[in-house]
């Protein structure tokens, strides 16, 4: 059964232009990024899942971050053009978006710590998602 986490992985999977900057679907994860993988990468959370509507079928609401997640902060903020397009309403894995709402973006620069370890930058770029329940 398809869930919103799934969905939304799908809506960012969509077609090569993800790809066609450096982040394969390999590198799209929910939650986490393995420490040693390779950048620039990206991950998503979703937060305050909520219904919005009572009927058949409801629709609800959730709020998306999405994280790029590069060696420097310019490489962060090349993608950002990319990221938005591919945040559309559709149809994702037979869960329907009926709106996504771009709320903006924020970036986390890159810098180094302790020793000979670099922090990565990170964009983080924010949505509401609303759709219709499975």
């Amino acid at each position: 059964m398809a869930t919103i986490e799934s969905a939304v992985r799908s809506m960012l999977t969509q077609g090569t232009t993800l790809s066609s900057v450096g982040i394969p679907d390999s590198r799209i994860a929910h939650g986490y990024r393995l420490q040693d993988s390779i950048l620039p990468a990206l991950t998503y959370e979703l937060d305050q899942d909520e219904r919005i509507s009572i009927g058949s079928p409801a629709l609800a609401r959730v709020q998306v971050e999405i994280r790029v997640i590069a060696e420097r902060t310019e490489a962060a903020l090349a993608v950002i053009d990319d990221v938005q397009a591919v945040c559309v309403p559709g149809t994702y894995d037979t869960v329907p978006f009926s709106a996504v709402q771009w709320l903006g973006h924020t970036i986390e620069p890159a810098n180094t710590s302790d020793g000979d370890e670099n922090t990565p930058a990170e964009l983080v770029c924010m949505a509401d998602i609303y759709y219709t329940e499975p």
